[in-house]
């Protein structure tokens, strides 16, 4: 005598209708994970730091020279190699210490200043930098603020000094 095997209740039998959407499931994750990759890589390329020359004149003849490195996706600044000549002098040297980044308001808009320093050099107490906006992500480059307090500008020795020209120019 056989028996017949009965068939579990919870189990739907297989249709035209259920393969077909277990197909679109499957290439409908695939779909989701491969966007996910590639929003996570595209947030990852604009995490480049980006090198700005910086050049500018004191309003006693010194010049400004050197680099700033920010990263752009975050408005960090990284790093500085910046240096302060008269004539052929090289008198002070800052290396890269950002001691304040802030955003301001002043009479000709808002603005972001970098401070750096203290660097080398005698009686040097900083250099001050002011960027129009506010805040240094997306920044692609810019004159300085012109003279106004508080302003571009350092201070040596104990007596304040202004850019009264400057920028950083993409490199």
């Amino acid at each position: 005598m056989q028996t017949a095997t009965p068939a579990p209740a919870l189990v739907v039998p297989e249709t035209r209708e259920t393969r077909r959407l277990a197909y679109l499931v499957k290439w409908s994750l695939r779909a989701v994970f491969l966007l996910g990759v590639m929003v996570a890589l595209a947030s990852q390329a604009t995490a480049a730091p980006v090198v700005f020359e910086a050049s500018g004149e004191f309003n006693d003849g010194c010049r400004l020279s050197g680099t700033v490195t920010i990263d752009t996706a975050t408005g960090k600044v990284l790093s500085a190699d910046l240096s302060v000549t008269f004539g052929s002098v090289e008198r002070y040297v800052f290396d890269g210490s950002v001691s304040v980044l802030r955003s301001n308001e002043g009479p000709y808009g808002p603005y972001t200043q970098i401070k750096f320093g203290p660097g080398t050099g005698e009686g040097f107490s900083g250099l001050d930098i002011a960027l129009p906006g506010t805040s240094l992500v997306g920044y692609d480059g810019s004159e300085f603020y012109p003279y106004f307090e508080p302003s571009s500008g350092a201070d040596f020795g104990g007596y304040w000094v202004p850019l009264v020209t400057g920028s950083l120019d993409p490199n």
